[in-house]
């Protein structure tokens, strides 16, 4: 067929005889690849705002009781929380003004449940259960990228204390309004002084860390301040180093120091961070 061998017909130049090398790609920009940001929280911050906000609801439960029973008046049917801050304080505060949307909200409906309970007592050991429930549930929110050596450290940090629930059930205001109400308080606290003294010798034969029983051949502790006793391993204090403190404080009640400057006091940083 004429025309087939003209060059004319060749999709390339005929002087090369071969189709031209393919251009070379165009060059794409170098992507920065950024690495996602390694959260401000670490076990020792998320364990001292845990305490510090414990520290406030135990106040606002025993302490300021009847300043927190006036706030939690139902007022129409709105719900109200119960707001602790990091600073150490609590607030009585609408839902939109307590939290942001994105952490676990605290205890909601305070106010409406005040009323349909006949005892205050038993409205306070019902607002003390769900505030426990909250400082766990904020606590491991703000430890979601924590390992998890790091979260059974931090775990077991907070086992170290006692709930909100066991402070309030062995304070004075609790007792004081259990018998206001003819209601025998619950706990291992009775009436009698003697009974009573006779039950804190016994309570102080247990470690307030793990709950085991003291031995003879374990180093042990009290505190000066709280008079409880502590495994020496449990509080990671030996006798050595208690040769050298005249005045202990356990874990439970540096972190209850609201307000206080560790800095200033190195024996009380010491002692914080053995946790």
């Amino acid at each position: 067929m004429a025309g087939m061998g003209s060059s004319s017909s060749l999709p390339w130049p005929a002087a090369t005889g071969h189709p031209p090398s393919p251009a070379a790609p165009f060059p794409l920009p170098q992507l920065q690849v950024s690495r996602p940001l390694k959260p401000p929280y670490n076990v020792e911050s998320i364990f001292r705002t845990f305490a510090i906000r414990r520290a406030a609801l135990i106040r606002a439960l025993t302490t300021d009781v009847e300043a927190f029973f006036q706030k939690c008046e139902p007022a129409g049917t709105q719900l109200l929380y119960l707001c602790c801050n990091t600073d150490g304080s609590w607030e009585v505060k609408p839902p939109e003004l307590c939290v942001p949307p994105s952490q676990p909200p605290p205890p909601l409906g305070i106010n409406i449940s005040r009323d349909y309970m006949k005892k205050r007592h038993e409205w306070l050991q019902g607002v003390a259960v769900h505030s426990d429930a909250w400082l766990i549930n904020i606590s491991f929110f703000f430890g979601l990228h924590l390992t998890a050596k790091e979260r059974d450290h931090l775990f077991t940090m907070i086992s170290s204390l006692q709930t909100v629930q066991e402070a309030l059930l062995a304070s004075k205001t609790y007792r004081r309004i259990c018998h206001l109400e003819g209601k025998k308080p619950r706990g291992p606290f009775e009436e009698n002084e003697e009974e009573e003294e006779d039950a804190t010798s016994e309570y102080k034969n247990f470690c307030a860390s793990c709950g085991d029983r003291y031995r003879s051949n374990a180093f042990w502790i009290c505190c000066n301040v709280c008079d409880r006793g502590y495994h020496g391993r449990c509080v990671k204090m030996t006798a050595r180093k208690a040769e050298h403190i005249e005045h202990y404080e356990c874990p439970e009640c540096c972190s209850e120091k609201v307000g206080h400057n560790y800095d200033v006091d190195p024996m009380l940083a010491d002692l914080f961070k053995r946790y």
